[in-house]
């Protein structure tokens, strides 16, 4: 009798997983299935974890495997596992309800289109995002002079997503320059990026800036010493 019932169990489990492999998320109608057969099914389709009740965190954690925006699956994740599906889809943040700044910042350092999901990013944000890259310019709702000034002193490669209406001179871009280049800790990766920017000095651009005359004038000597490696390229 017991031979015939694990023959019988035996046999609908093999049913139900034929039947699982060929519709994953069919396991909201299995009771108490096994934690092994959770794990496979979120490994062929992460979105299988909206049908599973209290998923265990190793289930939870094969679903984050597929893809970040699993998180919206998950009840009151942790910001540990809000970071680690911000890293793999930036674009998962749009799932997480009042993420923490350390969330929004890893997400714009991922891609800066993550500031699409963010009602009021903080000046700490912004500044990851036009770092990541200087278009995040484009994606700041509320963008105030003050604002793009400081920004330009973050990533000069935002200098050409300054919008005309704000009315920036050509005086306070050269200011924050001879600040930036003057100072003794200077970083030399915004000095390369400044020295690089197609949109100072060009005959097509509406910055006329001599920088070459700038560095000579104010840079400190690690300064004129980038500026010479950098100019010796071309």
């Amino acid at each position: 009798m017991a031979c015939c019932c694990n023959t019988l169990k035996n046999l609908l489990e093999k049913v139900i997983e034929t039947a699982l492999s060929q519709a994953p998320r069919a396991i909201q109608f299995v009771e108490h299935p096994t934690e092994e057969l959770l794990q496979a099914l979120v490994e062929k389709d992460w979105a299988v974890l909206e049908y599973i009740d209290t998923p265990s965190d190793a289930v939870i954690q094969c679903a984050l495997n597929q893809s970040g925006w699993a998180i919206r699956y998950i009840a009151n994740p942790s910001e540990a596992l809000q970071l680690e599906a911000v890293k793999s889809n930036y674009d998962a943040l749009q799932y997480i309800k009042e993420p923490s700044e350390a969330v929004q910042l890893q997400a714009v350092k991922e891609n800066y289109l993550a500031l699409r999901y963010i009602d009021e990013p903080s000046v700490t944000v912004l500044e990851a995002a036009v770092k990541q890259d200087p278009q995040a310019m484009r994606q700041i709702t509320k963008l105030t002079k003050e604002l793009a000034l400081h920004l330009f002193g973050v990533s000069a490669a935002t200098l050409g997503y300054i919008p005309n209406n704000l009315e920036v001179t050509v005086d306070e871009i050269k200011s924050i320059i001879i600040s930036a280049i003057s100072s003794d800790t200077a970083d030399e990766d915004y000095i390369r990026e400044l020295i690089n920017n197609q949109a100072i000095g060009g005959r097509q651009s509406k910055w006329h800036i001599d920088l070459l005359s700038l560095i000579d004038a104010y840079g400190t000597r690690a300064v004129k010493k980038i500026a010479v490696s950098e100019y010796l390229k071309y």
